[in-house]
C-alpha cells in the first residue's frame, strides 16, 4: 500500500504487531511479566475481547496464550532473591520458545545455570477448542468430554458423569503422551520443558495430587533439565526432574 505525495509515492509502514515489544528482546523476568500482563488486558478489554481470547483469531492472541503466558508462570515461579532471571522470548519455528538469562547467589553458587532454554507446549483434550467455540457462540457447554461436531456443523453438548479419578486417568494419559513426543526431541543442555495444562475441568488439590502422582513415574531420562506443569485453572504448578 503507499500515497502518493508531490509526485511520489511513499509506501505505508505496517502496523507494529505488540509482540515485537517481546520478540529478541532482554526483559528482566518481572518486567516481562508485566508487559504480557499489560498485552492480556489490553486485549481482553476491547468490545470483542472475550470472544478473541477464546477462539484465538490472531497469531498476537495464540502466542500470548500458548507461550508468553506459560513462560510468565514458569518465571514468577522461580525468580526470587539470589535467583534474578531475564527473558529473551523469540517468535519463530527455532528450537526453544525463550532463553533465560539467570544472576544472583544460586546462579554464581551453580544451585542454577546462569543460561537456560525454555521450550513450551500446552497438553489439552482435543475438542478444546470446540468448547471454546461454544462458549463463545452459545454461552455455555458440559465440558470437552461431552461435545460432538455433527455433520451440519452444529456443536452438540451433553452432560458426562464420572467416577472417582478417572477423568483425572484420563487426561493423565494425555499429558503423559505430550511430555513423551516432546522428549524424542534433541533439546541444548539446561532446557526447561514449560507445560500448560489445560484441565478438562478445575481440580480440587488432591485431584490435582493425583494426577502429578499419575504422571512422574512416567518422566523417563531426556534432554530435559526440568518438566514444570502447570494448570490454567487454579494456578497450581509442579517441577518434575527426568532422571
Amino acid at each position: 500500500m503507499g500515497t502518493t505525495v508531490g509526485g511520489t509515492v511513499r509506501t505505508m509502514p505496517a502496523a507494529t504487531s505488540p509482540l515485537s515489544d517481546f520478540d529478541g528482546k532482554v526483559i528482566d523476568g518481572l518486567l516481562f511479566c508485566s508487559k504480557v500482563d499489560a498485552l492480556y488486558e489490553s486485549i481482553r478489554g476491547l468490545p470483542d475481547g472475550v470472544s478473541r481470547m477464546r477462539l484465538r483469531p490472531t497469531r498476537v492472541e495464540r502466542r500470548l496464550l500458548t507461550e508468553l503466558l506459560p513462560i510468565c508462570a514458569y518465571v514468577l515461579a522461580n525468580y526470587q532473591p539470589g535467583r534474578f532471571i531475564s527473558v529473551m522470548w523469540m517468535d519463530g519455528n527455532q528450537q526453544c520458545d525463550a532463553e533465560l538469562f539467570q544472576r544472583g547467589a544460586y546462579v554464581s553458587e551453580s544451585f542454577y545455570p546462569a543460561h537456560m532454554s525454555l521450550e513450551v507446549t500446552c497438553a489439552m483434550h482435543p475438542k478444546e477448542h470446540l468448547m471454546r467455540k461454544l462458549l463463545d457462540t452459545k454461552g455455555g457447554a458440559f465440558g470437552v468430554e461431552g461435545i460432538t461436531q455433527l455433520k451440519n456443523g452444529t456443536i452438540q453438548s451433553v452432560p458426562v458423569s464420572y467416577t472417582n479419578y478417572d477423568f483425572v486417568d484420563s487426561y493423565a494419559a494425555l499429558l503423559r503422551k505430550q511430555i513423551a513426543a516432546k522428549g524424542k526431541w534433541p533439546f541444548p543442555k539446561n532446557t526447561v520443558l514449560v507445560v500448560q495444562c489445560t484441565l478438562t475441568m478445575p481440580y480440587s488439590p488432591d485431584e490435582w495430587t493425583h494426577l502429578v502422582d499419575a504422571v512422574r513415574p512416567s518422566i523417563t531420562p531426556s534432554t530435559f533439565r526440568e518438566i514444570f506443569l502447570y494448570e490454567t485453572w487454579g494456578r497450581r504448578s509442579v517441577s518434575l526432574y527426568p532422571r
